[in-house]
């Protein structure tokens, strides 16, 4: 390009010779003269230099306002005299006279130099923008004090139109990020240190709307500055707390549910010094006989009396509605003997209360188990002295440590010995339930399945002795067992196929090394999948979440068994690389005829599809559950409408009805 270099001096010769000089040195500079004032700042207007001599005196003092500011101006001087006379002279800007002509040949070279740089820059500096701006995510640049960039989306999100508004509206840059449950909320500037090479979770408020995005900090090696990238995660916010509503609140009664008990227990927010289980006696028959409709709204004002009951007592009492037409109300409050007493009043309300729907009036009674048990689990013993009341006739019983010892005790050593009968006998055997894809109708995987063989060759279900393993200390062995012969039986199969784990397996030392043996021994990496109970056992995910990180840079497979059953936790889930998840029995077998079931297990599919997890229904018992699960979009199904557990793994292929073709 062209450059205009405008020369005011009263030395007309000097300058004269020095244009004809410089135009054969520099092609790309035009030079113009000027000897008196006359059209002097419509000259400038169009000049990219100016070399003035400040003996000018007649026109440079109204000009030195304006010099400086539009246009770079080098200062001809005889000496430094005037650096004190005139502020806008900078030493950088003169030469001193007599002229050397090839120093102010340097100068204008210099300062052409110092425009191409800055179109250069400029034009950088506009592409960057506009690849940025055309970025579909709102990012941003900050230092210590204010934001110092920021693209077309961070402007629309913050609804501010520069970053004088943002800095202006927003004194600190914490002030931008909403505190929120789940979110970072603790900025003091370092926060963002924290965040480089991941993702931390904040809020905005972006016009009375929140929204909700996953932070990440990318350095820029080039000018020691850092971007900040917002990727919109509201979607799957909003997912989750619809998911959560759905898990963990009756969907007639409105009250919160086991599942929610469970969340609570596991997350040690609750500690429970008693818990009473409530059935109401003989509804089957009200349903069949009134309908559904009747006796849904008896279920709702069941809950309600319940509610209005313990409403005196405190924070210390609180009540679930369990599935079907149990009840559970808890105490974290140590009071046995008025305990008792509140249960004793819900009983005798219920059955004094006349339950009138329509033109019907219906007396209902409830049976009531409670227990204080200090040794094993409440909900399990508040359970056993609920059926042993149903049993005896009775309105309630408490249970005690004591009660059904001597029966437990021998139970618990029948079992060992089969167990251990079993260990000695390799009676412990692997059978293999197939997944059915529900796009292609094919098996492509299989669950690997414990079985015990008895003496006279009965298979025996993991139902009768999987918890006596575990409190035998033999479930670990029982796991290694399964797992080799799984390994060796799936080595020359091209199936993918699934061992179930447990954190006992997990907690154990050499667990993890076990595993990297039976790799090396068999080809079957890239087709195992371990699935991992998530249940209240649970008390260190970080252990657990460490050994998935490590099985899957192994090359394996992860998968979340019984997801929905009330053990779920979320926040750990999203921590966790896992591959499937698998929907709870619970909910899949209610689905045709639970609409809560039906929106839990919807609300989890379209969950895991925002994760990018596939699905896996099990339970699928029938047709009519084949086609919704399918149809709500589950990647696989599981049950005896296909399949039942098998000795040995077939290359079985399935129509529209559930009919195999062997091959």
């Amino acid at each position: 390009m062209r450059y205009d270099v405008l020369i005011v001096s009263n030395e007309q010769k000097q300058f004269k010779d020095f244009k004809r000089y410089a135009s054969k040195i520099m092609k790309n500079v035009n030079i113009t003269l000027s000897f008196e004032c006359d059209n002097i700042y419509d000259a400038m207007e169009y000049t990219d230099l100016l070399v003035i001599d400040i003996n000018v005196h007649n026109y440079f003092n109204p000009l030195e306002d304006y010099l400086g500011r539009n246009i770079h101006t080098i200062f001809l001087v005889d000496d430094d005299l005037c650096l004190e006379k005139y502020s806008i002279i900078k030493k950088e800007d003169i030469l001193h006279k007599p002229l050397d002509l090839d120093k102010l040949i340097l100068k204008i070279k210099h300062h052409t130099h110092l425009v191409d740089t800055n179109i250069v820059l400029k034009k950088e500096e506009e592409f960057s923008n506009s690849i940025i701006n055309n970025i579909d995510y709102p990012i941003f640049s900050i230092d210590s004090e204010k934001v110092i960039f920021s693209n077309d989306h961070f402007f629309k999100l913050l609804n501010c139109s520069s970053l004088e508004e943002i800095n202006s509206k927003y004194k600190n840059i914490a002030d931008i990020f909403e505190k929120e449950d789940g979110c970072v909320t603790n900025f003091d500037n370092k926060i963002f240190e924290k965040c480089e090479n991941k993702n931390i979770k904040v809020c905005i408020n972006s016009n009375n709307v929140k929204k909700y995005f996953s932070l990440q900090k990318i350095a820029l090696t080039h000018n020691n500055t850092s971007i900040m990238i917002l990727h919109d995660i509201s979607h799957e916010i909003e997912h989750k707390h619809e998911l959560y509503k759905l898990l963990y609140t009756d969907n007639l009664t409105k009250f919160p549910n086991r599942a929610k008990l469970i969340e609570e227990l596991q997350s040690n927010n609750l500690v429970l010094e008693a818990v009473c289980l409530l059935n109401i006696n003989s509804f089957k028959e009200v349903n069949d006989f009134f309908g559904h409709k009747v006796g849904d709204a008896i279920l709702i004002d069941v809950a309600k009396l319940i509610d209005e009951k313990i409403k005196n007592e405190g924070d210390h009492v609180k009540l679930y509605k369990f599935p079907s037409d149990n009840y559970c109300v808890t105490n974290t409050k140590d009071c046995q003997e008025s305990f008792i007493n509140l249960i004793k009043n819900i009983v005798e309300s219920v059955y004094k209360k006349v339950f009138v729907y329509e033109l019907y009036e219906i007396d209902i009674r409830i049976t009531a188990g409670i227990s204080f048990s200090n040794k094993n689990n409440k909900l399990i013993t508040a359970d056993i002295a609920l059926q042993s009341a149903k049993k005896d006739h009775k309105d309630y019983l408490v249970f005690y440590d004591e009660l059904d010892k001597f029966r437990e005790y021998e139970n618990n050593m029948l079992w060992t010995k089969k167990l251990k009968s079993a260990f000695i006998n390799d009676n412990i055997e692997v059978y293999f339930q197939p997944l059915v894809n529900n796009k292609t109708l094919k098996v492509d995987k299989y669950e690997c399945l414990v079985r015990l063989i008895e003496e006279d060759g009965k298979v025996v279900a993991p139902y009768f002795f999987l918890d006596i393993s575990k409190r035998s200390n033999q479930y670990t062995k029982l796991t290694k067992i399964v797992l080799e012969k799984s390994f060796q039986k799936f080595e020359h199969l091209p199936f993918e196929f699934s061992v179930n784990i447990s954190y006992e397996d997990i907690e154990n030392p050499d667990f993890l090394d076990f595993i990297k043996g039976l790799l090396k021994k068999y080809n079957v990496t890239n087709r195992v999948v371990f699935e991992i109970l998530e249940d209240e056992s649970i008390k260190n995910y970080n252990l657990l979440i460490s050994f998935v990180d490590e099985v899957k840079a192994l090359g394996c497979k992860v998968a979340i068994d019984d997801f929905g059953s009330g053990y779920s936790n979320f926040e750990h889930l999203l921590k966790m690389n896992i591959d499937y998840l698998k929907i709870d029995a619970s909910l899949i077998k209610n689905i045709a005829t639970n609409e809560n079931s039906y929106k839990i297990t919807k609300t989890i599919i379209e969950f895991a599809k925002n994760l990018n997890l596939k699905t896996i229904a099990e339970f699928v018992e029938n047709e009519e559950i084949f086609n919704i699960v399918r149809n709500l979009g589950a990647d696989y199904s599981q049950g005896y409408f296909f399949s039942a557990p098998i000795s040995a793994p077939n290359v079985v292929e399935y129509n529209e009805n559930g009919d195999k073709n062997h091959e």
